[in-house]
């Protein structure tokens, strides 16, 4: 496996930070309940060529012939109401609520302190990875929340249908802004480099 030289690493995670940032922003004011949890699977060996090809066995992330070490999965729920005065409607008591749950690896038994040193580096990383992920979907709720609350009344015939269009539109571009995100970083395997020999 080729090893990045350090110039190349800084750039690229430079530029994935870039893309984070001008991902994340969001409105100061907004009712978004966000809620975050962890969750880990087992991987088996004491040394680094041990715990890669557990990695690769053990993942429960596989796509294709490929497999991926950390996850990401959001879930958005919005909810809201709308008023009706006349002929004309408009959406109130908009809530959205979000859910990252972030999927990681946890090492089974206890390794030297090489070992330790060389997996907390490579965990390191899929956290910078996956909390950019996390990122995305946050910036995605507030947007949604922005969006619906500024939406302006109109024609009760066919306001549903109006407002689940411009809630779809957004999930489907942050959707497409993870997947931008996987493609700028290889699904994190460039971040993941850094390890060295152990991709």
């Amino acid at each position: 496996m080729q090893q990045v030289h350090p110039h190349r690493l800084r750039r690229f995670l430079s530029a994935a930070l870039a893309f984070a940032l001008l991902l994340v922003a969001a409105p100061a004011m907004a009712d978004v309940v966000r809620s975050v949890s962890t969750e880990y699977y087992m991987v088996d060996g004491t040394k680094p060529a041990a715990i890669v090809a557990s990695l690769k066995r053990n993942s429960p992330l596989n796509e294709g012939d490929r497999t991926y070490q950390a996850n990401t999965r959001t879930d958005i729920r919005t909810t809201y109401k709308i008023e009706q005065r006349g002929d004309t409607c408009r959406v109130v008591d908009v809530v959205i609520y979000l859910r990252l749950t972030y999927l990681y690896p946890k090492l089974k038994h206890s390794v030297d302190f090489e070992t330790r040193k060389w997996w907390r580096t490579f965990y390191r990383q899929l956290e910078k990875h996956e909390l950019i992920h996390g990122e995305i979907s946050t910036k995605a709720a507030y947007k949604l929340n922005d969006t619906l609350e500024k939406l302006q009344p109109g024609d009760c015939y066919n306001y549903k249908s109006t407002v689940k269009v411009k809630a779809r539109k957004i999930i489907d571009q942050m959707k497409k802004d993870q997947t931008s995100y996987d493609a700028l970083t290889q699904h994190g395997f460039k971040q993941q480099r850094n390890m060295g020999k152990y991709p």
